[in-house]
Parts: C-alpha cells; structure tokens; sequence
C-alpha cells in the first residue's frame, strides 16, 4: 500500500528534478537555484500556494495537480481492484495521507532554507494543508469507485441509494463542465482578436515568452472551464474586488498576460441571459438518465452531494492572484446555484414519478375491485347451476328407484292371476284332479318365488353397479386430495428452501472482503 501512494509522488519529484536540472544547464544559470524550483513545484502540484518577491500567488493551475490525482487514483484502483479489506483500507488512507504529508513538510522547510538567501518565503503551512490533503483524498474516494462505496455501505448499514446519488451528482457536473467547456471554445474563437489585443499591450514579450505564456494558459485550462461552468449557472467570476464577469454584466480591470484569460468579452451580449438555460437541460438529461433510482430521498441526497462537489471544485479554482487580490468564482453563491438548478429538475421528476405511481396505483386498485366483483357473480352463477343440477338428479333416481320397486310387484301379481284360473279349472274337473291341482299350484308357487327372486336380483345388481362408482368416485379424490396437497407443500417448501438460499447468497456476498471488478463503472 505505501508504494501505491509513493510511486505516483515519487514520479513527479523525479520529472521536476530532470526537467528543473535541464532548464538550469541550458540556461546556464546556478544550480543552488535547484532546490527551490524544485520546493516550489511541489507545491504546485498539491495545490499550495507559492510567494515570491512578496507577491504571493495561490490561484494555481488545476491540470498539474489534476494528473497526480489522477495517477494517484489509477494506482489505488489497481492495488484493491481484486480484494480489500477494512485493514487494507486503513493503510491506504494512512499511505495517501502520510506520504504527500512527508513531501509537502520537505519542500516547506526547502523554501524556509531557502529564504535566507533568496527572495522567496515558504507559505503559510495551515494553508498548505487543506488543499493538499483535499486533493488526496479527491484522489483516493475517486480510484476506490462506486462498487467498493457501496460494498462499503452495505457492511457498515447504510443505504446505497446514497451512491448513486453521488454517481449522479458527479454526472450532472460532468456534463455541465463539457457544455462550459464547449461555450468557452465557441467564446474564444469567436473572440481570437482580443488574445492579439492583449498580448500587444505587452509588449516588451518576446517569442519565447509568449510561448511560454500559452504553455501556462493550457495549464489553467481546467480553471477556466471550472469558472465557465460557474458563470453559466448564474454566478460570477472575478479578477480582483474591482473586477467581475458573469451573465447579466462584465467588469473590467487590465488583465494579466495570458491568451486564456483573452478569452473573457468586454461586454455582455442580451441574448447571454439565455445560457442559462445549459445547467436546466443538463439536469435533465442526467436525472432523466437515472430515472429508476429517483425519488425524493434520492433527489435530496444527490442534491447535497452536487452542493459538496462544487464547493470542493469552486475552492480549488479561488485564492489570490498577486497584486489583482482575491481572484476566483464567488464559492458560496455558486455552490448554492449549481445545486438550486439541479434541486429543480431531481424534484421536479421525484414529483412527477410520485403522481405516476398513485394514479398506477389506484388504477390497479380499480381494476382489482372490477375484478373481485367479476368472481363474486360467477361464484353465484355457478352456485345457481349447480343447485338445478342437483335437483334434476335427485329427481332421476327417485324415478328409477319407482320404476325398479314397481317391477317384481307386476310380475307377482300376474304369476297370483294364472295360479286361480288354474285353480278354479281344477276344480271343475272334479277329485280325481285334486291331486295333480295341488302339484301345479306348488309348481306354481315355486315358479312365482323364482320369478320374485330373478326380478329382485337385478335391482340389487344395478344399485351396486350404481353405486360402486359413486363411492369409488367419493374415494379417490379423497385419495388424490392429500397427495396433492402434499405436493403443494413439498413445492412450497422447495421455493421457500431456494429463497432462503438467494437471501444467504446475497447477505453473504460481501462480509470482510470487497472485490473490486476491472469492469468500467
């Protein structure tokens, strides 16, 4: 971890060297000069302010020390992209805090040494300090990314709404930033003639100076779209108490040297109020962009989070600029513009995304009413017809039962009809016939018995044919009934058993460790 943080300072110790060592040589100036230039480097490149000839200079260019945050941030992206843990963490903000600490007191006491022989002072330490550690730190949160915040979040309980929102915030300014960028360029070439104006006013420069001034005017480029983003949001950039340019009115004072800052018009345009329309129109493509995550939670937190970030932003690009004094955008009415415009449009859809799920949800509401009152009536309806169609049945079987008793009696009755006229010609045939009379009437009698026994037979049959299937039909459902609804069980169980095992894989996903994937955030 030290030399993740060390490597990056280390490089730029040694690039000042070389570059500092060879400028002296082809100059042929001393080389006791060395250690300063060196010093006040340093200093530049963490942001601190330098003074020299009692002028003190602590507007500084943002792209040197943008690049060493930006290296600095690679290397700690590439030192926890596999695995951290909290103690790797720790150490590596001890490392990003220490190491630029160590060089920053060096070069200090450099210029403190110095100042005994040359015209130069170390600045005031407690100024140095907070830019310093801000940068690093800008530069440790930022190569950390949003997968490890929200790992972060998640195992120290906070919401990770909370990091989108600020991916959202670092969006919104993004994308405002490119459009300030875009108006600056439309704005300087519009106005190229007022670059040569101004360097003309100067005119003891020669070549090499101008060239070395439009070297230094490309390393106050990002300043410049900082300045511009803050002008288009309605604040207003200043050189000096005396000086100032903002949308609605330019004032100024006699500027210092630079093509950059030739790029500022001498008057506002009518039409320039209109511009601020850019920060609206921003706004609404990034949270338009993050539509599924807005809310009124989200919409509040990434607003806090624009107000921070431009506050940060608006501090690095302020300070004081030699004789012009306090130079820089106004932080606090920027912050609270930059963050007002975006507050609108973030609340604007958190409100319109509110009213959409309310009406959704009365429509759903609605439509399960419509559709509990559609299943109440069928329920009726099918009640009605089964009750018809139980009584159509009762009805059925009474008159089969009917048909089946009625059936033995008939043939009863017609065996007791033969057997008396066979009986009364019995008689007529006198005693002799008496005899053979009383064996047919037990034939008789017999065959009627048989007759009564065949005829019930079938009746018997048919109500145990009739009635097997009935108990048969009752008794398998019966059957079926619980093993199907063990079956629903057993599945239910099944369900509850992979949920449970998704609920442990995602509360397990991360307990100690942080994996980083190189997958671009």
């Amino acid at each position: 971890m030290l030399w993740t943080v060390a490597i990056p300072n280390v490089v730029v110790v040694l690039i000042v060297l070389s570059v500092t060592l060879a400028a002296l040589l082809l100059t042929s100036s001393p080389l006791a000069w060395l250690p300063t230039i060196v010093a006040e480097s340093l200093m530049v490149f963490n942001l601190a302010p330098v003074s020299a000839g009692g002028i003190e200079l602590s507007v500084m260019p943002l792209l040197p020390a943008g690049l060493l945050a930006f290296v600095v941030g690679h290397r700690v992206r590439q030192a926890i992209k596999h695995k951290v843990s909290i103690n790797d963490l720790l150490v590596l903000l001890a490392c990003v805090v220490a190491v630029p600490l160590v060089l920053t007191i060096i070069a200090w006491l450099m210029l403190w040494d110095a100042g005994k022989v040359y015209d130069v002072s170390p600045p005031n330490f407690f100024a140095v300090l907070p830019r310093m550690l801000l940068l690093h730190l800008v530069a440790l949160a930022g190569g950390m990314g949003p997968r490890l915040w929200k790992a972060l979040a998640k195992r120290f309980g906070f919401p990770r709404m909370l990091v989108d929102a600020a991916v959202t915030a670092l969006r919104y300014l993004g994308a405002l930033s490119a459009v300030a960028a875009l108006v600056f360029v439309i704005v300087g070439i519009v106005g190229w003639s007022r670059q040569g104006q101004l360097m003309d006013s100067y005119p003891a420069i020669d070549g090499v100076g101008t060239f070395l001034l439009y070297c230094l005017s490309l390393l106050y480029l990002p300043n410049a779209i900082v300045g511009t983003s803050g002008v288009l949001a309605g604040s207003e950039f200043q050189f000096g108490p005396e000086s100032s340019v903002s949308l609605f009115s330019i004032h100024m004072v006699p500027l210092p040297p630079l093509p950059i800052v030739g790029v500022v018009p001498g008057a506002v345009s009518s039409w320039a109020i209109g511009l601020l329309a850019l920060p609206i129109c921003a706004a609404i493509v990034v949270v338009w962009r993050a539509r599924r995550h807005v809310s009124f939670a989200f919409a509040a937190a990434a607003t806090v989070f624009v107000a921070l970030f431009t506050l940060i932003a608006s501090y690095f690009v302020t300070g004081t600029l030699g004789t012009y004094g306090a130079t820089g955008l106004n932080i606090w009415s920027t912050t609270g513009l930059v963050a007002l415009w975006f507050a609108a449009i973030a609340f604007a859809f958190a409100c319109a995304f509110a009213i959409g799920a309310w009406h959704a949800s009365r429509s759903a509401s609605a439509s399960a009413a419509a559709a509990a009152d559609e299943a109440e009536e069928a329920a009726g309806e099918a009640a009605l017809t089964d009750g018809d169609t139980t009584g159509v049945d009762a009805g059925a079987d009474a008159g089969a039962e009917a048909a089946a008793s009625a059936a033995p009696d008939d043939v009863v009755n017609a065996d007791v009809v033969d057997a008396e006229i066979e009986e009364s010609d019995a008689s007529d045939t006198g005693d002799a016939g008496k005899a053979e009379g009383a064996d047919d009437a037990e034939e008789t009698e017999d065959i009627k018995e048989s007759t009564v026994g065949e005829a019930g037979a079938p009746s018997s049959e048919t109500e145990e044919a009739a009635g097997e299937p009935v108990e048969e039909a009752a008794e398998e459902p019966a059957d079926e009934q619980p093993n199907q609804a063990q079956g629903d069980v057993d599945v239910s169980k099944e369900g509850a058993e992979a949920v449970e095992e998704d609920l442990e894989v995602v509360e397990g996903e991360i307990v100690e460790e942080f994996p980083q994937k190189g997958s671009k955030d």
